[in-house]
């Protein structure tokens, strides 16, 4: 994927060629360079016009708009290919003539939408983050009970065969990126998401969800923001890998209720 525009390319030319080249795309597998090459060109037209309008504080943001806008540019110029001279919901669908007038009038709705959607998303992590640390609460308040009913050595299996997958649950969350499996950039998402675990690990002995520093490998720099995304949707997935182990061998409440109620009936009568 190219991350800056040729220095002998104008925005125009790209403009053009997606203009011209839309209708080869239709058909999804058919001209898979040419989809990229209109995904790409999407991609940096939109990144450069969100910046040239100032439409964020932070120039991390622009990197995840910037993807955001491009999925939802590609599959509307697809969808209007597919639909243009047609009658939906008593509207006639007409063809998109100029992406570049098409994404100009987009950017705002497209900036909205943007950041609803990372609003939901840190919500989302909220949510499972108090959800894991209550979980760990009331689970260290059952300790003495659960290591009766060998649920440490049970769970320790779980967990165990659980991680030795989680390449497939960070290939899970991966496929929300624009990048092909079997392609560069995706490796090189991968392996910056890895490595960002394997630091944590390291110098903190734990998965922290907000570090400071974000390590990137073999992609530029700007991407640090979008590497973060999908660095705490995985480090979510995995708390609740480990929620869904735990309560596969968790002692339900209602007998650990009637073990502490059995064990001081017992007390009491010794």
């Amino acid at each position: 994927m190219l991350w800056k525009k040729p220095p002998q390319m104008h925005y125009t030319d790209m403009c053009i060629y997606i203009d011209e080249n839309v209708p080869k795309i239709v058909n999804a597998g058919e001209n898979p360079q040419i989809e990229d090459t209109i995904y790409n060109y999407l991609w940096l037209l939109v990144k450069a016009l969100a910046i040239k309008r100032h439409m964020f504080e932070k120039f991390s943001d622009y990197d995840p708009y910037a993807f955001y806008s491009a999925n939802r540019l590609y599959f509307a110029l697809v969808k209007n290919q597919l639909n243009q001279g047609k009658i939906i919901k008593g509207k006639l669908i007409r063809p998109i003539k100029s992406c570049l007038n098409y994404t100009k009038a987009l950017l705002n709705p497209m900036r909205i939408e943007y950041q609803r959607e990372s609003f939901r998303m840190v919500i989302s992590e909220e949510f499972v983050s108090k959800k894991f640390d209550a979980f760990a609460y009331k689970e260290q308040l059952k300790n003495d009970i659960k290591n009766n009913h060998e649920v440490i050595s049970q769970f320790s299996v779980l967990i165990k065969d659980s991680f030795s997958r989680c390449g497939d649950v960070l290939d899970e969350v991966l496929s929300k990126s624009p990048f092909n499996k079997k392609s560069a950039d995706y490796k090189n998402l991968k392996i910056s998401v890895l490595l960002n675990c394997f630091y944590a690990l390291k110098n903190k002995n734990k998965l922290d969800m907000d570090p400071t520093t974000i390590y990137t490998w073999r992609l530029p720099k700007s991407m640090q923001n979008y590497i973060r995304i999908f660095l705490k949707e995985f480090y979510n997935k995995l708390k609740l890998e480990v929620i869904d182990c735990y309560q596969a061998v968790n002692v339900s409440d209602d007998m650990a209720e009637k073990i502490l109620t059995y064990q001081e009936t017992e007390n009491y009568e010794e």
